[in-house]
């Protein structure tokens, strides 16, 4: 039996991941921050491992003994130093296989913050020798969650996306292919995650509007009102201005439209669609409370 820890696993991906993988017969340790963030696993609560990544001691207790790692981080200012804490504690015990969950386009000048942390984790999985495969997923559907209280009374809904379309993945999806590879137990070339269909913010809302019976309707939003509306909902300036930077430049630009084949090959079939999503997610977008543009 395969011990695999997952770290982020009270996330969107790594709870999902959890389950996938406890349902295979691996046996999982879920690290999570805090025991109050095991409640989030559900009936997989007893899988949890109280690991504060910011803690090298306690990663080194979870590391220890696993056969596997998937490295699953939160976007913060300490993402790369977390990273670097879990592949050092890899490297030390000698883990078999790390998956990590990185960001498309990671290099030492990138434009996001974020994936000039994720390119220095890299750097350091390369040189830790860890065999390793590195994931790199498109935009994720469920992110979306996150701006349904954005929506309007008229059912405006206003993000500075533009015209700019995205392969778009879904969770569930992300999850169930990395318990494909931690399965397979061996490393692959880097992996990029779409989903199968290249889709507008207003091609979205209009999905959208048919899951949910309620009209939405795409606005192109402002940048600068953009960021302070999320600042607003609680996200680190940093990680906010990095994703107005993704969300006004780069989705704007295409840069995330380009449909790759290796999800639908791992998973041996077709990716799930936006439409699927809205389905599922109809009653979160139906009714929410609204905020001021």
């Amino acid at each position: 039996m395969t011990t695999v820890l997952v770290t982020g696993a009270s996330g969107m991906i790594g709870s999902r991941l959890v389950r996938e993988l406890a349902a295979r017969g691996h046996d999982v340790r879920a690290s999570v921050r805090t025991a109050d963030r095991a409640a989030t696993l559900g009936d997989l609560a007893t899988l949890a491992v109280i690991a504060d990544l910011d803690d090298p001691a306690a990663v080194d207790r979870a590391v220890a003994g696993c056969d596997q790692v998937v490295l699953i981080a939160a976007n913060s200012e300490r993402q790369a130093q977390q990273e670097l804490t879990v592949i050092d504690a890899a490297e030390r015990h000698g883990v078999a296989y790390l998956i990590k969950l990185s960001v498309g386009g990671p290099a030492a000048d990138a434009p996001l913050a974020l994936a000039r942390d994720h390119y220095r984790s890299e750097q350091r999985l390369q040189a830790a020798g860890v065999p390793a495969t590195v994931v790199r997923p498109g935009f994720v559907m469920q992110n979306l969650l996150q701006f349904a209280a954005w929506i309007q009374p008229d059912g405006t809904w206003r993000l500075p996306f533009g015209d700019g379309a995205m392969a778009m993945v879904d969770a569930v999806d992300v999850a169930a292919a990395l318990a494909v590879l931690v399965g397979s137990g061996r490393p692959t070339a880097d992996q990029v995650w779409t989903g199968a269909e290249s889709l507008t913010m207003a091609d979205a809302a209009q999905q959208l509007s048919g899951a949910t019976g309620r009209p939405i309707t795409y606005a192109d939003g402002d940048a600068e009102a953009f960021y302070e509306h999320y600042v607003a909902d609680g996200h680190e300036p940093r990680y906010a201005r990095d994703i107005t930077v993704l969300y006004d430049q780069i989705v704007r630009a295409g840069w995330v439209a380009p449909v790759a084949p290796d999800l639908e090959q791992v998973l041996g079939r077709a990716p799930r669609t936006f439409a699927q999503f809205a389905a599922e997610h109809a009653a979160e977008f139906a009714a929410t409370p609204s905020s001021p543009e």
